[in-house]
């Protein structure tokens, strides 16, 4: 019921700083930004490929719901944004299960619905139903698909949900959305468990991620924050390149898998940005190495489904 994960949303306190960073480090540049008065927020949509995109807010009022955001959690993921083909079966799917849906809206070429974070393991989501023939995603312009500069990733491709139970986490968003693992597995390392659940149109997915200990960056996030948002992950063409460049950038930290000995031959290299110098957004951009598998997290056979 979920089609696929088309956007995240990021709050940030400065937009024309975020764009800027964005574009440094990723590449990307908006293809729409603009006031959105109702929410109280500005905002820049950035095509990150394949029809996915970055959607960074700023506050404009100071009493607005991002505003408070800010000030409670600081710069952080705000939104996680998922396009359906079956919005009049969804919606009444999640009412009946109880799930809090905070306000619906329509606009021209679209129509969406707000899940409430208490609903989802702290993570707020947007679905959207887009009604456009002409524009497969309105909310990044009228022009997006004709933008001659193409984002430094292939497309935003995975995002990871922290939760306290991943048994009961996964039985959750298979009630709601129908979704199932293709994989799960523990990353010693990073003292993880993890679920990978490919979404309906099979090239996005959601990861849900259970720490195994407390004395752990995840473990600590978890204590700290609660369930929510944890890390958002894009498929990029070339690794190397992308650290050759990103060493030249002054003010980020990263780290890659070539400098960690324990993750790999897993079919992907990756490099992670540190939420600290990257506005609180804890960021994966991996290279897919496999020749047939085109999203090796996801499984060894899950495409062949």
């Amino acid at each position: 019921m979920l089609h696929k994960l088309r956007q995240i949303a990021m709050m940030v306190n400065d937009l024309p700083e975020a764009v800027d960073l964005y574009g440094r480090a990723l590449g990307m540049a908006p293809s729409r930004s603009g006031a959105l008065p109702q929410f109280g927020l500005d905002n820049a949509v950035l095509p990150a490929g394949n029809g996915t995109f970055v959607e960074l807010l700023a506050p404009s009022s100071a009493d607005s719901a991002g505003a408070r955001f800010l000030q409670r959690r600081g710069e952080a993921p705000y939104l996680v944004i998922f396009e359906t083909t079956e919005y009049d079966r969804l919606i009444p799917h999640l009412r009946e299960r109880g799930v809090r849906i905070t306000g619906e809206t329509e606009h021209e070429g679209s129509r969406s619905a707000f899940l409430h974070p208490s609903s989802c393991n702290g993570a707020f989501l947007e679905i959207i139903e887009v009604t456009d023939a002409t524009n497969p995603w309105p909310a990044a312009g009228s022009d997006w698909q004709s933008a001659d500069r193409q984002p430094g990733t292939v497309q935003l491709r995975q995002v990871a949900i922290i939760v306290n139970d991943l048994d009961a986490a996964i039985a959750h968003w298979s009630e709601l959305f129908g979704l199932e693992p293709t994989k799960r597995f523990q990353i010693s390392f990073t003292d993880l468990e993890i679920a990978v659940l490919p979404l309906a149109g099979r090239d996005t997915f959601i990861e849900l991620a259970q720490p195994t200990s407390d004395d752990s960056p995840s473990g600590r996030f978890l204590a700290r924050y609660g369930e929510g948002i944890y890390l958002t992950i894009y498929q990029i063409a070339d690794s190397l390149a992308t650290d050759a460049r990103l060493q030249t950038l002054d003010g980020i930290r990263f780290t890659t898998s070539r400098r960690t000995d324990n993750y790999t031959n897993l079919g992907f290299n990756s490099i992670w940005l540190h939420p600290a110098t990257f506005k609180g957004a804890f960021t994966q951009l991996s290279q897919v190495l496999d020749a047939e598998n085109p999203w090796p997290p996801a499984g060894d056979d899950w495409y062949k489904e």
